[in-house]
């Protein structure tokens, strides 16, 4: 058995870890967008682009804020200048992150918007300890003033005509009923009705950037800044961020009054006659009825109007949202040019019955203010197909809607206009093209092709390069990556990235790692994956290995929660049958990666085929197991639920039997394939506790690394490096026998995992 390999020579370097955590990428258009545009200033003159890399010397993430000029762009394009333009640097920010983020790639300057007047730009910059602070710089003169107290911690923003309004978080105090327990005395603790990480953990919820603390609003106009919690007399304003609304305020042209986002007051019967996307979703299997407080992820939230000035606070639609109900459009509120309508996406309309069509969300609807009423626009398309709503906006006037929905990285377009207080859909409707002085500026990128900045004419072909913030990628042999489709055994049809090795050879079969949970866009630079975490698609092809990322079924959400793990443990083996097939990989080294719920379809997949895999991992991730659901569920019916759903049941009485033949932690008797196991922060080790230590005690090869500071999606250089390379160098010792010599954890890992190939049975059967 080979221990070690160096990269080949007199070839173009292949792509490392280092070098992808490194590169810089897009954050504003954001790289995984790959149709993202730049933000153009009101006037036409500007645009600005911000990047972020990685730097793993300081384990610390820079953005830097570019500027361009619209009109030496055009002059480029049209071939009055010779040479693209270079940016201007207005801000370059370096931190170690620690602000919770839901994205990939992320970044320490975040949510930049040009101010109304085209004169500055606003934006969030992370400081110590992962606190958000606001600022604006000046266009002319690059003058950063902070706009907000250091001790605020800002979520997100909107500004015009002078006025700011803002979300932060609260200051991080316990409300009673969550404190971890009543004090008996000062020896004893009465815990019952707490969950077990507030036990076990309770610093937790004191923590700056726990994402369970309550959100206050804030107005900003000159240097008075008013709280809107105290106007109203509310508690928390803004939906905690574990339900992942990303909701900016929508203030009016006037800047006098705005739209906010809020739970909540309570439950009316009514709302539980709405349509979900799924059973897991119903309001009325909440335990409680009345909790505006936003720290229930769970709890409905709904668009709120907000005038300051008026001391005037009133929900907009009278309805929820519909991000508690399953569905997935975003969530967002614009304004007509008038002022006298607001556009509002993914919300249910008023209960009167409900009809048919009033019982189901409107992906978009209008509130005209004259008349406090709300008309819906086009209802959602989810879960009956996996179309989602992409954009909606105002056309020309208030009397048109221009709606952009997405599939599979395809984007169609719709617009509506009102008749008879109805909106109907023009059958000859065109998007309207932007009037940025005749410039159009995005991201250009391709599965092969890493993003770079374009621009282009709003009408007509002519299109250019403008900006490579890489220009040394050309120095660096990516492979090849394309799209791989096929059919299961149950007929559904699988759409997939497939990344070859550099120096590819027709005829060799290589080994293969299969990456799960998302394959967004056959448009977009597949680099590592659906995520930062675990994946490194670019860097596992450079060590000799093929690569399948795969998503996950789309009709999930409407079929049985009992055959989700199962199908697809079937698309795995369909998978590997299909690149054998086809010539592509040696079936008998196969190596899988799940993460988050993707964990559960793997451990499924080496319990139903124990031969099947060579080599697994699995990170920071769900199992539905039992061991999860007397730690976790106790206290959160939602993950009651979705553990139940998936095992037929409770684990008690008659349900239990059907437990011990599904929940993995039942049956890891049956696994034989050597599992890394990932876990993130204490909740985490937990979560994993049960497979880890099943495994250890029947002497299988298993390895557990703990990242205890760590965000669900890595953000953190080291942290990343931890865990992409050490799954690089996982699959190539367990694949092909070796492990990179250029790994920097080449010797631990070496004498570590020998050991444990030590005691691997040798005569394993494998297929």
């Amino acid at each position: 058995m080979m221990l070690h390999a160096g990269a080949e020579k007199g070839q173009s370097r292949p792509l490392s870890v280092r070098d992808g955590i490194e590169l810089s990428m897009f954050s504003d258009p954001y790289t995984r967008s790959p149709d993202a545009q730049c933000q153009v200033s009101p006037d036409g003159n500007a645009f600005f682009v911000v990047t972020t890399r990685g730097i793993l010397a300081t384990d610390q993430l820079q953005s830097d804020l570019w500027l361009f000029s619209s009109k030496q762009v055009s002059d480029y394009l049209h071939e009055r200048a010779s040479r693209p333009p270079s940016p201007r640097l207005l801000v370059k920010h370096t931190v170690v992150p620690k602000a919770l983020q839901y994205n990939s790639y992320g970044a320490v300057i975040t949510k930049a918007q040009w101010s109304a007047d085209s004169h500055s730009i606003l934006f969030l910059t992370e400081e110590g300890g992962g606190k958000q602070r606001l600022f604006r710089v000046g266009i002319s003169d690059r003058a950063l003033n902070a706009l907000t107290p250091a001790e605020i911690n800002v979520e997100d923003f909107s500004e015009a005509r002078g006025t700011v309004v803002f979300s932060a978080k609260s200051a991080p105090t316990r409300r009673s009923n969550l404190l971890p327990g009543v004090q008996i005395n000062g020896d004893a603790t009465e815990v019952t009705g707490l969950a077990l990480p507030d036990v076990l953990f309770p610093s937790h919820l004191l923590d700056s950037g726990s994402p369970d603390l309550p959100r206050d609003l804030w107005v900003k106009r000159g240097a008075r800044l008013t709280r809107i919690n105290r106007i109203s007399g509310d508690g928390a304003w803004h939906f905690p961020e574990s339900a992942a609304v990303q909701f900016r305020p929508a203030i009016s042209p006037d800047g006098s009054a705005f739209i906010a986002a809020k739970p909540a007051d309570h439950i009316p019967d009514a709302w539980n006659r709405y349509q979900f996307a799924t059973d897991k979703y119903r309001f009325e299997k909440l335990e409680i009825k009345h909790d505006p407080s936003g720290l229930i992820w769970s709890w409905p939230w709904e668009y709120v109007y907000v005038n300051p000035g008026r001391r005037e606070v009133f929900p907009l639609v009278d309805a929820p949202s519909a991000i508690q109900a399953g569905y997935y459009d975003p969530f967002l509120a614009k304004w007509s040019g008038d002022g006298k309508r607001v556009l509002v996406t993914s919300t249910y309309l008023p209960a009167k019955g409900p009809t048919k069509d009033e019982s189901r969300p409107c992906a978009v609807a209008v509130f005209t203010a004259a008349d406090r009423t709300t008309s819906c626009v086009a209802y959602t398309r989810f879960p009956q197909s996996d179309v989602h709503l992409d954009s909606a906006s105002f056309g020309a006037t208030s009397s048109e809607v221009v709606i952009l929905w997405t599939s599979t990285g395809q984007t169609e377009s719709e617009t509506f206009h009102e008749m008879n207080r109805t909106w109907v859909r023009d059958v000859n409707s065109t998007i309207r093209p932007e009037k940025y002085v005749g410039l159009r500026v995005f991201l250009k990128q391709d599965i092969n092709q890493p993003p770079s900045l374009w621009a282009a004419e709003t009408t007509g072909s002519n299109s250019k390069e403008i900006w490579n913030p890489n220009p040394k990628l050309s120095q660096i042999d990516f492979g090849s990556a394309s799209v791989y489709r096929w059919q299961d055994r149950t007929g559904y049809n699988w759409r997939a990235g497939l990344v070859l090795p550099p120096n590819f050879a027709p005829g060799h079969r290589y080994p293969l790692v299969i990456q799960t949970h998302g394959f967004f866009s056959e448009h977009e630079f597949l680099l590592d994956g659906a995520y930062t975490t675990g994946s490194a698609a670019r860097a596992l092809a450079s060590a000799g290995m093929v690569v399948l990322q795969m998503g996950d079924r789309t009709d999930r959400h409407i079929r049985p929660a009992t055959e989700e793990a199962s199908l697809m443990s079937l698309a795995f083996q369909s998978a590997i049958e299909h690149l054998n097939s086809d010539g592509l990989i040696d079936p008998a080294e196969v190596g899988i990666i799940g993460f988050s719920r993707t964990s559960w379809y793997v451990e499924d997949a080496l319990i139903r085929f124990p031969h099947l895999f060579k080599a697994a991992t699995i990170i920071d991730g769900v199992d539905q197991s039992y061991m999860s659901y007397m730690l976790f569920c106790t206290e959160y019916w939602e993950c009651r639920v979705d553990h139940e759903n998936a095992n037929g049941g409770a684990p008690f009485g008659e349900h239990l039997a059907t437990w011990l033949r599904s929940a993995p932690g039942f049956n890891l008797a049956k696994v034989q394939t050597p599992l890394r196991i990932e876990a993130i922060g204490a909740t985490s080790i937990l979560g994993e506790w049960e497979t880890y230590s099943s495994l250890t005690l029947q002497r299988k090869s298993v390895d557990l690394v703990y990242l205890p500071n760590a965000q669900h999606i890595l953000q953190k250089p080291l942290e990343r490096l931890a865990s992409q390379q050490g799954n690089v160098d996982w699959f190539s010792f367990w694949l092909k026998g070796m492990i990179p010599r250029q790994s920097p954890f080449h010797d631990q890992e070496l004498s570590h995992w020998t050991a444990m190939f030590m005691r691997t049975p040798a005569d394993k059967p494998r297929n």
